[in-house]
Order: C-alpha cells, then sequence, then structure tokens
C-alpha cells in the first residue's frame, strides 16, 4: 500500500525464511512446536538456555539489582536518609514511565517508613526534565535528598545547584546519556560505560523497581505490575529482564496489590484475568499519559499509590474525560496539520508549528504525522507563559533523532531524549535556524524518506490454519512489543468480501478475509477508504490474530496491518484493460463488424463465417494478427493452440467469444464406468458392435460415452472387432490410457471446457497471466 499521501511504498517482506527443513530440525531437537520454532529462528533464538529464558519469562529471569551502576552508593544514600529521617523529595517525569517510576519509588521508599514528597513536573509549567526553578523550590522545602525517577541525567547544571545547596541526588534514569554526565551521588543507569547492565534497556519504571528490589527483595513483586505498565508505555524493548518485568506485572494485577490500578481496570471494561501488554498499550497507558498531556500528572500517582478505593474511583473518573478530551484535541490539531504537512513534502524533516495546539498532544501529532509521511517530525506550539516554543520530536527506525538534534544543542534552551523520541523549548528565533539545520540530517545519517518502507511480517499461512490452537501456540512468545512484535500473518491471493464501514467517523473496516472456501472476521483501523481502492480485486493481506468475545461467545479475528492488491492481481486489472468477456453474448453481424478481425481456430466455423454478411476480417489463429481490436469467434481444441496465440497476440482490445455447437459439456471419462463396461465386453462374446445402445441401456450407462470408450479400447488394442462382434484383442502388452488419441483429445477438449469456458473472468486472465505477452 501507499502510506500518507502516496509519497511511501510500503514493502513485506519476511522477518527470516528458515526451510522447511531447519524449522523441522529445529523443532525435533528443541521439543517445540514448528510454529514456535519458525518464530524463534526469525528472531534468532536459538540457544537452548536463551529459549528456555525467553519461552518462560518466570520472576527467576529477574537479574542482581547491584549489578546496576551505582545501585551500593544509592541504598546507602537512602538508608542513611530513612534511619536519620531526612526529608527526601522523589523527581518524576509527566508520561507514564515517569508517572509509574515514582509510583514505585513513592512505594518503596513508604513501605521503609519514609515519608517522602514527590514532585511530577507540569508540562507546561516546567517542560521536559530537570527543571531549575523546582529544584531550587524543593530546596527551600528543606530536603535533604532527591531521588530523580525517568528523568535527571540531562540535568547537569540544575543537580550542581543542588549540590551547591547541600542536596544529596540520586539519579535513576534510562535516557540517552549526554556527553557530560551529572555529578550526583549516586546514578543508577543501565548504560552507563563501563558497568553497562545486563539489561541496557530499562524502562525508568524498570530501574525504580530494580532499586525497590534491592531494598525490599521478594516484597517488591507487590510493585511489578506498576512496573510493566511503565515498560509497556515506554516502548523499550521487551527482551531479557523487561519480558520478565511485563509477563510477572501481568500475573502479579491479578492479585489486586493496588487499588488504584484495580479502579483503572474496571473502568477501562477490561477482565484482570485476562489482561494482556495489548490492553497495557492500548488502554491503561494512554490514560495515565492523557492525565501529563492536559493537566498534572500527580493525579496519576495519587491514583497508583492510594489505599482509598473511593478516591481512586474520583480520579478514574476524571482520568476518563481528560482523555476522552485529549482524543478530541488529537484529530483536530492533526487535520490541522495537513497543509502544513503537504508544503514540507520535499523536507527531509517536517517541523510543524500549532495553530492553537494544546502543548500535551504535540508527542501524538508528530507520531501520527511520522506514520504518515515516515520522516522524522518536530510539532511546536508558542508557549505563552515561558515565551518560547515547546516541542516535542518522533522519527521512524533508521533516523537517530537523539544524534540530530544533540548536535545542536546550544539552540535549545531545554532538550532531552532518545533515538526515536524527543522532547524541547526553543526561542522562537530560532526554530527557523534548527529547521535548517536538520535538513542535512537525513543525508548525513543515510536515510532515505522516500524511499519503500520495509515492514516485516513472520508467518505465511492459508485461512484454514487459523484456530484457537494457533493463538496458544503464537502466545508462547508473549508478552509482545518493541523488540519482540506480536507474530504478523501473511494471506496471499484472498480477498475482502462484505466490507464496510465503522466507527463514529465511518474510517474503520469491518470485512472478511477470504479464499474462496475458508474465511475469517478482520478489522482495520483506519482502513476503509483503502479497501474500497482494492474492491474484490485478488489480495495479500497482512495482520495479527487474536479472539473477539462478544456475549459470551469468542470467535478469531484478524487485526489488519495492510492488505496490498496481489501481484497476480495487478496482472488481472492490467489484462482487463486488454480482454473483454464476450462467453455469454449474443453475438449479430452489426456486433462482428465492429471488430478489426476475427479470428477462427475451426476450419468449419471460419468457412461458414465466410459465407456470410460479415465485414471484418476473417483470420485463422495462425495467421498475422494486426488489427487494434478482434474477437476470438470459436474455442481451440486445445489450451496448448490459445497458449500461443496469446503470446504472440499484441492487439488493444481482444473479445472472447469461444462459440461452439455442442450443446453439453464435454464428456468426463470416468475409469469406473470404462472398467464396468470392459468387463461386460470380456465376459459376453455374442456382441455385435451395432448393439451398444443396448449395452448401454443394460448397464445403465450413456450411449454417447459408450460408443467415446469403445473407441478408446479399440485404439489400444483392448478389443476388436470379428465378424461383426466385438471381442477381447489378444494385446501383448499393458497400455496407458492417454496412449489413445481420442481419449488424449478428450482431455484436451476437457481442460479448455473447464479453464476457458467453465472459469470466472478473473480465473481465467490469471491463467492467462502466465502465457500472454501484456504480461
Amino acid at each position: 500500500m501507499l502510506v500518507g499521501d502516496g509519497l511511501t511504498l510500503i514493502n513485506w517482506e519476511k522477518r527470516k525464511n528458515p526451510t522447511k527443513q531447519e524449522i523441522a530440525t529445529f523443532a525435533k531437537e528443541n521439543n517445540l512446536d514448528e510454529i514456535v520454532s519458525e518464530l524463534l529462528l526469525e528472531r534468532d533464538i536459538t540457544d537452548p538456555a536463551e529459549i528456555a529464558s525467553f519461552l518462560d519469562s518466570s520472576v527467576d529471569g529477574l537479574q542482581d539489582p547491584f549489578e546496576l551502576h551505582d545501585m551500593d552508593k544509592a541504598l546507602e544514600l537512602i538508608d542513611q536518609a530513612i534511619e536519620s529521617e531526612s526529608k527526601i523529595a522523589i523527581y518524576g517525569d509527566y508520561d507514564a514511565d515517569g508517572v509509574t517510576s515514582t509510583s514505585i519509588m513513592k512505594l518503596t521508599l513508604q513501605k521503609l517508613g519514609a515519608k517522602p514528597i514527590f514532585y511530577v513536573p507540569d508540562r507546561f509549567k516546567d517542560g521536559y526534565g530537570p527543571n531549575l526553578e523546582r529544584y531550587k523550590f524543593l530546596a527551600d522545602q528543606g530536603i535533604d535528598l532527591l531521588i530523580t525517577v525517568d528523568n535527571g541525567v540531562s540535568g547537569k547544571d540544575q543537580i550542581k545547584y543542588l549540590k551547591d545547596r547541600g542536596v544529596k541526588v540520586i539519579v535513576t534514569d534510562h535516557h540517552d546519556l549526554p556527553d557530560e554526565l551529572p555529578e550526583a551521588d549516586a546514578i543508577v543507569h543501565p548504560s552507563i560505560p563501563g558497568a553497562e547492565y545486563s539489561c541496557p534497556y530499562l524502562s525508568g519504571a524498570g530501574v525504580a523497581f530494580k532499586i525497590a528490589d534491592a531494598l525490599l527483595g521478594d516484597e517488591a513483586l507487590e510493585l511489578i505490575d506498576i512496573a510493566a505498565i511503565g515498560t509497556v508505555a515506554d516502548s523499550v524493548a521487551l527482551k531479557g529482564e523487561n519480558r520478565v518485568i511485563v509477563a510477572e506485572g501481568l500475573r502479579q494485577m491479578k492479585k489486586n496489590h493496588h487499588v488504584g490500578l484495580e479502579a483503572l481496570i474496571k473502568k477501562c471494561k477490561l477482565k484482570v484475568n485476562d489482561i494482556t501488554e495489548e490492553d497495557i498499550g492500548f488502554k491503561l497507558a494512554p490514560r495515565i499519559n492523557a492525565l501529563g498531556r492536559l493537566e498534572n500528572a500527580s493525579s496519576g500517582v495519587e491514583l497508583l499509590t492510594t489505599g482509598d478505593a473511593s478516591f481512586a474511583k474520583e480520579i478514574v473518573d476524571e482520568t476518563e474525560d481528560i482523555n476522552s478530551r485529549r482524543q478530541e484535541l488529537v484529530s483536530s490539531a492533526f487535520a490541522d496539520a495537513q497543509d502544513q504537512i503537504k508544503a514540507q513534502a520535499d523536507h527531509g524533516i517536517i517541523v510543524l508549528k500549532g495553530n492553537g495546539w494544546h502543548q500535551g498532544i504535540l508527542g501524538i501529532v508528530a507520531s501520527k504525522t511520522m506514520d504518515q509521511v515516515n520522516k522524522p517530525v518536530l510539532a511546536t506550539q508558542f508557549d505563552e507563559n515561558s515565551g518560547v516554543m515547546k516541542g516535542s520530536g518522533r522519527s521512524p527506525e533508521g533516523f537517530n533523532l537523539f544524534t540530530a538534534m544533540n548536535k545542536h544543542r546550544d539552540l535549545f534552551t531545554a532538550f532531552g531524549g532518545h533515538a526515536q523520541a524527543c522532547g524541547f523549548s526553543i526561542e522562537e528565533s530560532q526554530l527557523d535556524e534548527l529547521t535548517e539545520l536538520l535538513q542535512q540530517e537525513p543525508k548525513e545519517q543515510g536515510f532515505d524518506p522516500n524511499a519503500p518502507v520495509i515492514k516485516d511480517y513472520d508467518l505465511d499461512l492459508d485461512i484454514s490454519q487459523l484456530n484457537f490452537d494457533l493463538i496458544k501456540k503464537i502466545n508462547q512468545l508473549a508478552p509482545f512489543g518493541m523488540g519482540n512484535p506480536k507474530p504478523i500473518i501473511k494471506f496471499t491471493n484472498v480477498t475482502l468480501d462484505q466490507s464496510r464501514s465503522i466507527g463514529k467517523d465511518a474510517t474503520h473496516l469491518k470485512t472478511l478475509i477470504s479464499d474462496g472456501t475458508y474465511q475469517v472476521a478482520a478489522i482495520g483501523f483506519g482502513m476503509f477508504a483503502q479497501a474500497q481502492t482494492v474492491g474484490q480485486n485478488i489480495c495479500d493481506v497482512y495482520g495479527k490474530i487474536g479472539i473477539n468475545e462478544w456475549a459470551g461467545r469468542k470467535s478469531l479475528q484478524l487485526m489488519l496491518d495492510d492488505f496490498q492488491m496481489s501481484p497476480q492481481a495487478k496482472k488481472i486489472a492490467a489484462l482487463k484493460k486488454v480482454y473483454l468477456d464476450y462467453r455469454n453474448k449474443r453475438l449479430s453481424i452489426d456486433i462482428l463488424n465492429h471488430f478489426d478481425n476475427i479470428v477462427f481456430f475451426n476450419d468449419t466455423y471460419y468457412e461458414a463465417a465466410k459465407r456470410s454478411n460479415v465485414k471484418a476480417k476473417l483470420i485463422r489463429y495462425d495467421e498475422e494478427c494486426n488489427g487494434n481490436n478482434i474477437l476470438i469467434y470459436d474455442r481451440p481444441h486445445s489450451l496448448e493452440l490459445f497458449e500461443n496465440f496469446i503470446k504472440k497476440n499484441k492487439t488493444n482490445y481482444t473479445a472472447l467469444y469461444f462459440h461452439t455447437d455442442l450443446d453439453s459439456r464435454y464428456l468426463k471419462p470416468d475409469m469406473a464406468k470404462m472398467k464396468t463396461l470392459l468387463k461386460y465386453l470380456y465376459s459376453h462374446q455374442n456382441v455385435q458392435a451395432d448393439e451398444m445402445e443396448l449395452v448401454a441401456k443394460y448397464l445403465n450407462l450413456q450411449k454417447n460415452d459408450v460408443d467415446f470408450y469403445l473407441k478408446v479400447f479399440f485404439e489400444l488394442n483392448f478389443v476388436k472387432i470379428v465378424n461383426a462382434f466385438v471381442e477381447k484383442a489378444d494385446a501383448s502388452q499393458q497400455r496407458e490410457l492417454i496412449e489413445s488419441p481420442t481419449y488424449l483429445k478428450r482431455l484436451q477438449r476437457n481442460d479448455v471446457e473447464k479453464i476457458l469456458i467453465e472459469s470466472n473472468f478473473d480465473d481465467l486472465l490469471s491463467w492467462m497471466s502466465d502465457y500472454d505477452c501484456h504480461c
């Protein structure tokens, strides 16, 4: 398909192509199902120990928290602060990862007897990352220890200020490292050079959980469900320990450790016993994120840490309202951005300037625009309070946005992020300079936004192979997410049947994917218009199989990622511009005279046409055919004749009529009937050749069948006629039916009937595409 406004083509490729033998061998050696084996091979998970840990994802896979850089220093500082009853402050972030990180740290310290205060920056007043004014405020409150979560590693100057005030600082973060680290008392980060952690892609909540693990031991498992939300929400790679955090977190959710989380799950109409990582990503996390996008995210921390069920319900109701408002704002802003997107069609990086856009939804607008144009995108809006442009950036795989932006850090008043996402503040006067400088970055990084987008799929299956057992096999690789995407299945040469629009704006698609025999229900978000373009053409469909539950009944459902006219369908569409289906039309002289040439395969029809009043040029199939539009009048005796004709037929328009005088279809040789007749002839010595009609009635066979079979028997020397009687011949060798010219001719005519006459037009053109010169 074409994404966005048609600038970028999506090419689907198999993630890996292990052979059937490789899959079978791998499955046997590891005692695994072949579907599971193929998925593991595609992910390069082949070591037995790695396979076991990947498929297990049990709590035993949690690593020693003291392997993290400065963990021992951080615990010593926390122990000292608690023992001396020092005032501890937690400085978090306003996204879902930041909210869950703050919540984990708060609950951990409370379990140890501390009474920490926390501060979640306001997106609109404080901006992204460490804020000097807020640090000053906290220092004025007399704090002794500041613990940052999900931020802080880029706050060199701000942290120096606290240190100069005598405040101890523990930084816990996971974002990309700046050139120079802050001089904090401890920096707990999974990617410190020389001290890289075994799971370098922890989320902020993951790092916070590891501190809880070091402080609380097994009791920390009561917090791992919160860590799972932050891990999924921040789209970090679901590899190694992150898989354990999410898998165990989903298991812990069922135990209802947190009344606020329970209330949120209930509000989302989820069943806690069936909750998945997809529910976190599409239901729970967006609602927590909405708080920080439109309001202050502190209420999210209150929700996840409260023990008051009624208070939790109040926050959840408020959260639902905020999330609905967020959806409306995004829809409006994205529609407003379309003119700017078109105006920057030639730019390597798109920079959008909001027209009254809410700052909280800039990241979503940037993300949706990126998906539309496959380019890095910065979405900005002027902030009247601070007098600067606030912005959020997103970039596709293959382009490192952090690297590109970090080169120009001196232009920003605030900046932070990682390869695919960032947040920043910049003077309005500097934004144009930044925009111009960034346009060179795609070329320098070797990123071509106009190149086809390459996407991977995992399995080639037929619809008949879909069942609930297949879902169980696929889910052995869960949890799915970044670094371990949910497997995408390709279905080749299928159609979209009974397609209809659904949703408030009627843009979503509900359809049936069919191969003519089997079908499966499918949903495609925002795909109804795309479905209208392919119609009933044969498609290759890509999607993820899942379960739809309605009114207590479960059924299979495909969530569509894409569908494209198959290569075969494109050939058929091209041939429909050349060939016309006249097989069921009544032809008059006037109609025939509209053609330049009329082509014949049979001399009988050719001679008869010559005696008519047809003015069009009449030619045999093996003569030169140079007309602009022709009609093939009759059907050939064999497919080979027709194949050779269309290999050379370069006319612009060809009508296919395929006339014959035969009223019935060609006879299909029936082996059982042939054996019955031959057995009768061998056991009756007084059968006269002209008594075949009586024989046919006696054996309950058609007379024309008996005549055909008898001629075949003569040609193969199975029988002979002696003195007008049919007798068994003295055959000296075994003969094959196909050695009979009559039998062979009948098979050829049956093939002609089946393909040229009985097939629908699309199937006929599909067959012709293998031979036709227009392809």
